[in-house]
This record gives C-alpha cells, sequence and structure tokens, in this order.
C-alpha cells in the first residue's frame, strides 16, 4: 500500500500547528514519515521536509515555541504580530491586494496562469528583505541531502507554471523550502536555475492532486471548516474550497483514499485568521500537539501500521 502526506501553507502559525500534530501523532505512534510521499507547499515544505529528513519533532516543537515566545515577548528579532523572520513584516495591504490576487488565481472562471503572472509580478515589485537573508532563516536545512520521498511547490512568477521541486531537479534543499515559502509581498522571490520562484500556494494551499496514485493520503491542511480563513462573505473562499474538493476528487478518482486533518475548534479558536503572527506559534504547537494524540486512533485505522 502506498501512502502519501499532503501539507498545505499556513505561514508560522501553520507550521507550528502542523509540528505539533505529527508530533502528536507520532507520540501515540502514528508516523507520518512513514509515507513514500511527503508534499510540501509554502509552511507545509518546512514541514515536510524535516519529516522527510528524520528529524526530532519534539526538538522541532521546541525551536518553533522558542521563535514564537520571543516574538510574544516582543525581544530578540521577532517582534510581536511579526512573522518570526528577522526584517519582514505582513503589512495588512499588501496581505489584503495579496489574498485578492490569490483568489483570482484559483477562479478557474478566469485564467489560473494570468493570475499567477500578475502575483508574480505583485511579488517582484514588492519591496521586501533581501533574497540571500530570507534564504538564511531556512539554514536548518542548508547541506542536507534531499530526501527521496519530498516534493515541495513553488510557483514561477514569470510564466505562473506549477514547478515541483524534487530530489531529481537538482537543486539545495533550503533554497527550494524557500521558495515554497515565499509569500508574495511579504518575502522575496527566490532565484533557483536561474528563474525566480514564489510561494506554491498561489497555486493552491495545497497541490493535493499531486498525490494522485497513491492508495493512502492524509491531507494536513489549515482549510478545515472550523477555521474562518477569509472574513465575511467572500466569493474568494469558495473558490478556494471548490479548487481544494476538485484535489480531494482528483486522488480519489485514481483509486486513493482522502484523510483530512484540519484545525478542530480549540486549535482553530487559537489561531485565527493571522497566520503570520508567529507569537501565535507556542499556543498553536501545543493545540497541534493535542489534537494530534486525540486523532491518533482514528488515523491509525486509515493509515495502518
Amino acid at each position: 500500500m502506498s501512502k502519501a502526506v499532503v501539507l498545505s501553507g499556513g505561514g508560522p502559525v501553520g507550521i507550528a500547528w502542523e509540528t505539533g500534530l505529527a508530533a502528536g501523532l507520532a507520540r501515540k505512534g502514528v508516523i507520518l514519515a512513514d509515507a513514500q510521499l511527503i508534499l510540501g507547499t509554502s509552511a507545509g515544505s518546512s514541514v515536510g521536509a524535516q519529516l522527510a529528513l528524520g528529524r526530532d519533532l519534539e526538538e522541532q516543537l521546541a525551536r518553533y515555541r522558542s521563535v514564537g515566545t520571543r516574538a510574544a515577548q516582543g525581544s530578540g528579532d521577532a517582534p510581536p504580530g511579526g512573522t518570526g523572520i528577522p526584517g519582514t513584516a505582513a503589512p495588512a495591504d499588501r496581505m489584503a491586494r495579496l489574498m485578492t490576487l490569490i483568489g483570482d488565481a484559483m477562479n478557474e472562471g478566469g485564467s489560473p496562469l494570468d493570475a499567477r503572472r500578475a502575483v508574480g509580478r505583485f511579488a517582484l515589485e514588492a519591496d521586501t528583505i533581501d533574497e540571500e537573508r530570507f534564504v538564511e532563516a531556512f539554514r536548518y536545512l542548508a547541506g542536507e541531502p534531499w530526501p527521496a520521498c519530498f516534493r515541495c511547490t513553488a510557483v514561477d512568477t514569470e510564466t505562473g507554471e506549477l514547478r515541483v521541486w524534487d530530489k531529481e531537479a537538482g537543486v539545495e534543499l533550503d533554497r527550494a523550502v524557500a521558495s515554497s515559502c515565499a509569500v508574495p509581498g511579504v518575502f522575496p522571490p527566490i532565484t533557483l536555475d536561474g528563474r525566480r520562484y514564489m510561494d506554491g500556494g498561489v497555486r493552491s494551499g495545497a497541490s493535493a492532486d499531486l498525490a494522485a496514485g497513491h492508495d493512502r493520503v492524509i491531507l494536513v491542511t489549515l482549510m478545515g471548516p472550523e477555521r474562518q480563513v477569509i472574513p465575511g462573505d467572500d466569493d474568494r473562499l469558495a473558490a478556494m474550497r471548490a479548487r481544494a474538493a476538485h484535489e480531494i476528487d482528483t486522488v480519489r478518482e485514481a483509486g486513493g483514499a482522502v484523510e483530512m486533518l484540519a484545525p478542530d475548534k480549540s486549535s482553530a479558536e487559537i489561531m485565527g485568521m493571522n497566520l503570520m503572527d508567529a507569537s501565535l506559534g507556542p499556543a498553536a504547537a501545543e493545540a497541534g500537539v493535542a489534537q494530534g494524540e486525540h486523532a491518533a486512533d482514528s488515523v491509525r485505522d486509515f493509515w495502518g501500521p
């Protein structure tokens, strides 16, 4: 039986929660790293890379808690409400513009490629920190061999096309994950093979359809029903949910079964809507652990030994 884990985007808060969820499951004997495919988008690429490398989840939890604690205390290089990466912030006007552009990119009624190219122009024109300084935030992956089971998504800023990085691509793991996490308008696009790449979430929050062909797929997503993603009654949310449902259908039509793990009510209340606020990391991580431990029995029934 072939297994795949798909980890969605979700900013620093999503990294903390997804890490906690995986750790909570592991405490109960459910090991997501056993999958033949670990696919990450944006925040999920950071978590997925560490799962694939066999990193100690408890140590990772401690690291994310530390980052979030510094942000909450307003000390060090992580100000309250910040991303946890020195010199960066998520201005409300840029995030609003980004959400509009991404909503357009996921609206099948238009041209997704054209919309993603518009996001790419926005990413290239934005005033952000230096590219190499952003890559330095992923130094915990620098020099690591690319795990054979790991993939992460990014989008070409010029063409709008999806790029799935894997071992065969021959690029550095830290730069590939940085490109997957390069939120347009907040972080700089990353140069790989002479081209500039931005957050894979511009194409899809999880790109779960890329797991088609696997028998069992666990989809870890921040897009669950308990969490408000966009304020109010917004057509963009409907487009995003329709895209996510289509991707799950694609996996099922190929013969796979899908188990979705999304924030429960407690996790959703802690996370809120601002997933870029690293000060929420400690609480989100603990909520993820509790949810993972609670869900372990049902996930084990699906996932198998």
